[in-house]
């Protein structure tokens, strides 16, 4: 186990690292605004249903990443006519041995966890966009055996626009929804998407 000071040390370097990719144009993927759905569908690269199927940490330049692997289910958005069976995301934080960085806003992973995931491509690394904003876990419903969706995107009551910082109510329930649902309300966003000039 490492000592208190070093994962004290681990936690402030994590927190200026995503800090400064706030604040440094070149990072323009990383957002920590209460973002919209309309917003995450327009702004993503890609929008895919999967399942985890693998986690691993490692570190990179002083930093701990962490790389997971999805079994994509069901594309809505995807810049390639390609759609593959499985997409690495690369999120900053995880746990390496017996140490660990933890970075506020950024989702944990585990196998078997379900989710639609709103991806960016930054080089040739994908990264959820918005931070825990671009992550929808997907849970079965114990009372009914239907598929549902939560998580931030719920909870938040209010949407900030990233052009003009105005802020809205929240459309979407803050105890989620059914995944069909969400699924038409993307699609419905593409459209409107595609038909604005």
């Amino acid at each position: 186990m490492a000592p208190p000071l070093y994962r004290f040390i681990l936690h402030i370097t994590a927190l200026s690292a995503l800090l400064s990719s706030v604040f440094c144009s070149s990072a323009s993927a990383t957002i920590v605004l209460p973002i919209s759905l309309a917003q995450l569908t327009q702004r993503t690269d890609t929008i895919v249903s999967g399942v985890v199927t693998e986690t691993r940490s490692y570190w990179n330049q002083g930093q701990i990443f962490t790389d997971v692997t999805i079994e994509t289910m069901e594309y809505l958005k995807h810049p390639d006519t390609t759609r593959p069976d499985q997409l690495v995301i690369t999120t900053l934080g995880g746990q390496v041995e017996d140490l660990r960085m933890d970075v506020d806003g950024v989702p944990q992973f585990a196998p078997d966890q379900e989710g639609v995931f709103f991806l960016k491509k930054k080089g040739e690394t994908l990264t959820i966009f918005g931070l825990h904003y671009g992550l929808c876990r997907i849970y079965t419903d114990p009372a009914t055996g239907t598929q549902k969706v939560g998580g931030t995107l719920y909870q938040a009551r209010t949407n900030q626009d990233i052009s003009t910082m105005a802020l809205s109510l929240n459309p979407l329930p803050p105890q989620g929804e059914l995944l069909s649902s969400l699924f038409q309300r993307i699609r419905t966003h593409l459209e409107s998407q595609k038909e604005s000039p």
